[in-house]
C-alpha cells in the first residue's frame, strides 16, 4: 500500500477528530451561555460578584459574545454595577492549568456603569495560599455613555481601555497602565449641572502591590496618574432676604469655566499642573442687585503648591474675598489629613463678607458651644498664616451680632460686636477676641422666660495660643459686667432653701469679673451684689435693709460645679426687723467675712463657711430667739452694749439653714449661740453672760425655756448641729 494514501486517511481522520471536538464544543459552548448553567457556575458567590446576560455566542474555543451584560460587585463598602448591550472576548486557555484566567482582551459597546458606598463593610478574609490568578490584559469600550458615582451622574461618548491582575484569598493587584478620553462630558448632582461641553483624557496605573501594603485610599499613594480636564461651568445666583438669609442656585445660562491639567506620581502631584476655575455670580438682596465673578487658580511648583482665590469686591456690593496660600511641599496624605495639611499652610486671606448664619464661628474658636453666635452678621478679616499657625497682624472685625454665653447655668444674651487680633507678647503669639455687648439680659437656662438681670456693656474677652487648634483647647475667657440691675430679688428665691430664706423685695444692682475656661466653666472670679431697700424672711422673722455682697469665687471640683468662697464678704445696713415686739427700734448693722467656705451650684445651692463676725450689738440675735419681753430686764440692758466681734460655722442644704459654734464677745458680754431653720420652724440654744449673770435660750418651734440657773452648764450639754469647721 502507498504512504501517501495512509497519510492522507489519518489527515482525515485528525480533522473528523477535530471537527467532531470544535463540534461538541460548540454545543457546550453555547448551551453552557444560553441556559442557566452558565449563570449558576459563575454566580457561586452572588452577595460578592453576580454576572448576568440575555444570551451569547461562541464559536471558537476560547472566544464569546455576549449581549445585554450586566456585572456587579461588592467590594469592602463600595457596590458596584455595570452593563453593556454587547461584549466579546477572549479567554487563553493554556494558564488555565496553571490556575491562571487570563483574558487577552475584551470588548464592549453601550457602556453604563454605577458605584456607591453603603453602610455594610464586607471584610475580606485573611491571606490564604493557593489562590487563582486573574489577568485581564486589556478591557476596552470606545462606547462609554453613562456613569454614576453616587449622587453624581456622567454622560459622555468615551472611550475607556483597561488591564488588571489579581491573585485571589488575599494575593496581589496590579492595575495596568490604563487609559481614558471622555467627550461630550456632562456631570449632575441631584438633577443640577455642575459642569457641561467638557472633555478629559486621563491615564492611570497601579503597580502590583498586596493589601498589607496599602489599603483604601493609601493605594493612591502607590500610583501614577494624569488628568486634563476642560469644561463650561453653570454661574451661581444668590439671593440674600431682609434677615441676612441667603440662598443660592445654580445659573446653567452661567458661563463659567474650569480648566486641569495635573500630573500625580506616588503620593504627590507632579511640578507643572494647574487649574484655572471661574464661576459667575449674580446676587440679589432687598433694592439691590449685583453681578461678580469667582476665580480659583492652583499651581504645581517643584517644592509647593500655590493656591489663589479671589471674589473682588464690586461696586454695588462690598463683600470680597482674596486669599494667597501657598502650601509646602507636593504629597498630599491620604487618606487627607486636615491638620497635616493647615500645618503646612502659609499666606495671607482677606475676607469681607456678610453671612445667612455666623452659627459656624463658635464651634471654630471653642471646644464647647458656650458661647454661641447666631444670626446673620458681616465678618472682616485678614490672617496672616505661618506653618498652619496665626501670625502677629491677623486681624478680625464682627460689627454686629446676636451673642448668648451660657456660664453656670445662665445664659447671657445680647447683640455684640467683636474685635479680634492676633499679638506679640513677649515673643509669643497671643490671639485676642473682645465681645462688647451693648446691652443684655441673664436668665436661667432652665427659666429663658424670666429675666433675673438686665445690664449694659458686658464684656467677654477670649485669648488664647495663636492655631486655630490651641485657640480651642487651651482658650481662656474673661466674663465682666458693672453695675447690672436686678429688677426683682425675687426672681433668686429658687436658688434659697425653699421655705426658711425668701426675699420679699427691694432693688438691687450686680457686677461680676468672671475668669473662664476653654470649656465655658467659671474658674475664679468675683461676683458683687448691691441691695438697697431689700425685704427678707428669716424663719418666721422678717426684716428689711440694705446689704452690698462681694463673692470671691475659685474653682474646687469642676464635676459638682463647687467653688471656694474664701475672702467673700458680706456687709448688712440700715437693718430692722418688722415684728416691734422683737426689736428696740433702731436699725442694726454687721459685717460678715468668709474665713473658709464653699458653695455648690444649683437651685437651691449648697453653701458651707466659717465667718468671722463683726456687728453693732446683739439685738438681731435675740429678736431670732425671742421678743423683748421673754428676755430678764438685765438682758434688754446689753442690746445697746457697744459693738461685737464673732466667729461660727453656716451651712444651707436642701430646705435647712444650720448656725453653729457662734461664740460674740466684747469686753462686757459674751454671746454663744447654734439654730436650725428647717420647713419653717426654727430649733436653737442661745448662751448670753454678762458678769456674774447668764441666760440660757432653748427654742423649739414656738416654744422657748429660759435657763436662768447653771446656764452655761446647760449650753456646754446641748449637741452641736455640725461638724468642726
Amino acid at each position: 500500500m502507498s504512504p501517501r494514501p495512509a497519510f492522507l486517511r489519518g489527515v482525515r481522520r485528525l480533522g473528523w477528530i477535530a471537527a467532531g471536538l470544535l463540534g461538541l464544543y460548540l454545543i457546550a459552548g453555547n448551551l453552557f451561555l444560553n441556559t442557566p448553567v452558565g449563570p449558576w457556575a459563575i454566580n457561586r458567590k452572588p452577595d460578592r460578584f453576580q454576572m448576568q446576560w440575555s444570551h451569547g455566542l461562541t464559536w471558537w474555543p476560547g472566544c464569546a459574545m455576549l449581549w445585554n451584560v450586566e456585572v456587579g460587585g461588592h467590594v469592602r463598602r463600595v457596590v458596584w454595577n455595570a452593563r453593556a448591550a454587547r461584549g466579546h472576548g477572549r479567554i487563553a486557555l493554556l494558564p488555565l492549568f496553571g490556575r491562571e484566567l487570563r483574558l487577552a482582551s475584551i470588548d464592549a459597546s453601550e457602556v453604563t456603569g454605577s458605584l456607591h458606598l453603603t453602610d455594610q463593610d464586607r471584610t475580606p478574609p485573611p491571606p490564604r495560599p493557593g489562590g487563582w490568578s486573574l489577568r485581564f490584559d486589556r478591557i476596552a469600550t470606545d462606547s462609554l455613555r453613562t456613569a454614576r458615582i453616587g449622587a453624581i451622574d456622567i454622560a459622555t461618548q468615551g472611550q475607556v481601555a483597561f488591564g488588571f491582575y489579581k491573585q485571589l484569598r488575599g494575593g496581589p493587584l496590579e492595575i495596568y497602565p490604563s487609559q481614558a478620553r471622555l467627550d461630550a462630558l456632562q456631570v449632575t448632582w441631584d438633577g443640577r449641572v455642575l459642569l457641561h461641553d467638557g472633555a478629559a483624557t486621563a491615564r492611570f496605573a497601579l503597580p502590583r502591590h498586596r493589601r498589607e501594603d496599602a489599603s483604601g485610599l493609601a493605594k493612591l499613594g502607590l500610583a501614577d496618574a494624569a488628568l486634563d480636564l476642560h469644561g463650561a461651568l453653570p454661574g451661581l445666583a444668590v439671593d440674600l432676604d431682609d434677615a441676612g438669609r441667603i440662598t443660592g442656585t445654580l445659573d446653567p445660562a452661567g458661563t463659567g469655566t474650569l480648566a486641569a491639567t495635573l500630573g500625580w506620581q506616588r503620593g504627590a502631584l507632579t511640578a507643572g499642573g494647574t487649574l484655572a476655575l471661574r464661576v459667575p455670580l449674580q446676587a440679589t438682596r432687598p433694592g439691590a442687585a449685583f453681578d461678580n465673578e469667582a476665580t480659583l487658580r492652583l499651581a504645581v511648583e517643584d517644592e509647593a503648591i500655590r493656591i489663589d482665590a479671589t471674589l473682588p469686591r464690586s461696586e454695588t456690593d462690598p463683600r470680597s474675598i482674596d486669599a494667597r496660600l501657598v502650601l509646602a511641599g507636593t504629597a498630599v496624605p491620604l487618606p487627607p489629613d486636615p491638620q497635616q495639611l493647615l500645618a503646612r499652610l502659609g499666606g495671607e486671606v482677606a475676607l469681607d463678607w456678610r453671612f445667612g448664619s455666623l452659627a459656624w464661628l463658635g464651634p471654630l474658636l471653642l471646644k464647647a458651644p458656650w458661647l454661641q453666635l447666631e444670626g446673620a452678621g458681616a465678618v472682616e478679616a485678614r490672617l496672616l498664616l505661618e506653618r498652619g499657625l496665626l501670625r502677629p497682624g491677623s486681624t478680625l472685625r464682627i460689627p454686629d451680632v446676636a451673642v448668648a454665653a451660657t456660664v453656670a447655668g445662665h445664659r447671657f444674651d445680647g447683640q455684640a460686636h467683636a474685635e479680634g487680633q492676633l499679638v506679640d507678647a513677649a515673643g509669643t503669639a497671643l490671639a485676642r477676641i473682645d465681645l462688647a455687648i451693648d446691652r443684655f439680659d441673664v436668665a436661667a437656662v432652665d427659666a429663658p422666660g424670666t429675666p433675673l438681670v438686665r445690664g449694659r456693656d458686658l464684656r467677654i474677652d477670649l485669648e488664647a495660643p495663636d492655631s486655630l487648634a490651641g485657640l480651642r483647647e487651651s482658650l481662656k475667657a474673661r466674663l465682666r459686667f458693672e453695675q447690672a440691675e436686678i429688677p426683682d430679688l425675687r426672681a433668686f428665691n429658687p436658688y434659697l432653701p425653699r421655705n426658711e430664706l425668701r426675699l420679699l423685695a427691694g432693688r438691687s444692682r450686680i457686677s461680676g469679673d468672671l475668669h473662664l475656661d476653654a470649656a465655658g466653666e467659671i474658674a475664679s472670679g468675683r461676683v458683687s451684689i448691691e441691695g438697697r431697700g431689700g425685704q427678707a424672711r428669716l424663719g418666721r422673722l422678717e426684716f428689711a435693709g440694705d446689704f452690698d455682697l462681694d463673692g470671691r469665687l475659685a474653682r474646687a471640683d469642676i464635676a459638682s460645679g463647687r467653688f471656694d468662697l474664701d475672702g467673700s464678704s458680706l456687709r448688712l445696713r440700715k437693718v430692722r426687723v418688722a415684728d416691734a415686739g422683737r426689736t428696740a427700734g433702731r436699725d442694726w448693722w454687721a459685717s460678715i467675712g468668709i474665713v473658709r467656705g464653699h458653695v455648690e451650684a444649683g437651685r437651691p445651692l449648697a453653701l458651707r463657711t466659717d465667718a468671722a463676725i463683726e456687728m453693732e450689738n446683739i439685738g438681731l440675735l435675740l429678736a431670732l430667739f425671742a421678743e423683748r419681753k421673754d428676755y430678764p430686764r438685765w438682758v434688754l440692758g446689753l442690746v445697746d452694749a457697744g459693738r461685737l466681734r464673732a466667729r461660727g460655722l453656716m451651712q444651707v442644704r436642701g430646705d435647712a439653714i444650720v448656725f453653729d459654734r457662734v461664740e460674740a464677745a466684747n469686753d462686757r458680754f459674751e454671746v454663744k449661740t447654734r439654730m436650725r431653720i428647717a420647713g419653717g420652724s426654727p430649733v436653737g440654744d442661745l448662751l448670753l453672760r454678762w458678769r456674774a449673770l447668764s441666760v440660757g435660750v432653748e427654742l423649739r418651734d414656738d416654744t422657748r425655756d429660759l435657763h436662768l440657773l447653771r446656764a452655761a452648764d446647760w449650753y456646754a450639754q446641748r449637741p452641736h448641729l455640725l461638724g468642726p469647721p
